[in-house]
């Protein structure tokens, strides 16, 4: 339960994580978030405000960040006053989950204290209702839900307690309300304009020019529209987005990010150019925790069909995904006996007929490949795509895209 718990941690799009742990946990989870180390890198560095981690009591690579002495605290409460401004606008701002932390830590409530002390009646009101702690239960004890105080000094402040010994319902619950933009790229855009504003020579970052220019200009790093569109400009804004992905260069492809090559996967026919998206888009890939990405489709039409082909090709970073994702497996043990069960001997199609999307996602790993049905799997995965990769069982939708890439065009 607690992999699976990770994995889910780890595709959250959430705007940002304050940590006081000191290790490299969130790095590896999140490794497109910038991180910010105590509150010295805070002061000199353009905080975004999205895909941040807020290492607030140091880390364990600078060892002489570290919050660790009853000393190292107390000088922490006084010499940190922007870091203190920066978390009273992230906790007025957003609502934050406070994940095994007791109600009554008394670090946690000396930054609770000190926020609170800020604020006016109904900021705080406001302010309460953005605190949420979850926590495990003891035991004997089952889920809950429930209102609670905190008494600090003569002030009581009501947060929302939540009880529960599966953490992933919560992570569940907030990725179902995530928003549609990555926050890896948001933050991007907010650096990118920060720049251009900033700069005093925009010229150097800033073209203006008509749509119908755009694939001729081959340094256009970044563009942004404002404007009001009305159905048919849209339209024909997609239809012109499509002609410039497919004349892209090898230095758009860098740009290519794992939900996309899980889209084109499922499509009948793919958008973009297998060499140069192996070579330019997967070794940023590695990088990332995500386990599953598909690559068979992109190698066989780049002329690998065979494991000693691939292993001849230059392809490393393809090579390593494949190896990576075949070792980690596509079937969730724990169904195995309710496949068994309910689903052993039924074709693709009689799977998917007999029960929810949700529940085939884990039921058809089961199958033997050479019982899959990859015609009715492909149908199935394109109409679900853009529905299935932003709910809470998109880690169960990747880990069945590369299974039918795997099945149709593996070797």
């Amino acid at each position: 339960m607690l992999k699976q718990e990770i994995e889910l941690l780890s595709q959250m799009n959430v705007d940002g994580i304050i940590t006081t742990n000191w290790d490299l946990l969130l790095e590896e989870l999140f490794p497109d978030y910038k991180v910010f180390i105590g509150q010295q890198e805070l002061l000199f560095s353009n905080p975004q405000s999205v895909a941040e981690i807020y290492k607030i009591h140091g880390c364990s690579s600078q060892p002489a960040s570290l919050v660790l002495t009853r000393e190292d605290y107390a000088d922490f409460q006084k010499r940190n006053p922007y870091l203190a401004a920066k978390l009273i606008t992230i906790f007025v701002e957003h609502p934050v989950i406070f994940l095994g932390y007791s109600i009554n830590d008394p670090h946690i409530q000396a930054i609770i204290a000190s926020i609170a002390e800020c604020l006016t009646p109904d900021k705080l009101v406001q302010f309460e209702r953005n605190l949420i702690f979850v926590g495990r239960p003891a035991e004997g004890q089952g889920d809950a839900f429930e209102g609670a105080m905190i008494t600090i000094g003569r002030d009581r402040i009501r947060v929302t307690n939540i009880i529960t010994d599966d953490f992933s319902k919560i992570y569940a619950a907030v990725d179902a309300t995530k928003r549609r933009i990555p926050a890896r790229v948001l933050r991007y855009c907010k650096e990118q304009m920060y720049e251009l504003v900033r700069s005093s020579t925009p010229e150097t970052k800033l073209a203006v020019l008509d749509l119908d220019e755009i694939d001729q200009k081959e340094d256009v790093e970044f563009v942004v529209g404002v404007g009001v569109a009305t159905k048919q400009q849209s339209e024909a804004f997609e239809i012109h987005s499509d002609l410039v992905r497919s004349s892209l260069g090898a230095r758009g492809y860098a740009g290519v990010l794992p939900d996309d090559i899980l889209a084109d996967i499922v499509r009948d026919q793919s958008q973009y150019s297998a060499v140069d998206l192996l070579k330019s888009s997967y070794p940023s890939f590695l990088r990332l925790s995500n386990r599953y990405i598909p690559a068979f489709r992109y190698l066989r039409a780049a002329g690998v069909d065979s494991q000693a082909a691939l292993d001849r090709s230059d392809f490393d970073a393809a090579r390593t995904i494949v190896k990576r994702t075949n070792k980690e497996g596509f079937e969730v043990e724990s169904y195995r006996k309710q496949y068994e069960r309910e689903f052993f001997g039924l074709t693709t199609a009689e799977m998917l007929e007999k029960t929810t999307p949700e529940k085939a996602l884990l039921m058809i790993p089961f199958q033997q490949r050479d019982e899959v049905d990859t015609n009715v799997l492909r149908v199935f995965l394109e109409q679900n795509v853009q529905r299935m990769l932003k709910g809470s069982y998109a880690s169960f939708f990747r880990k069945l895209i590369c299974f039918y890439d795997a099945v149709e065009f593996g070797f």
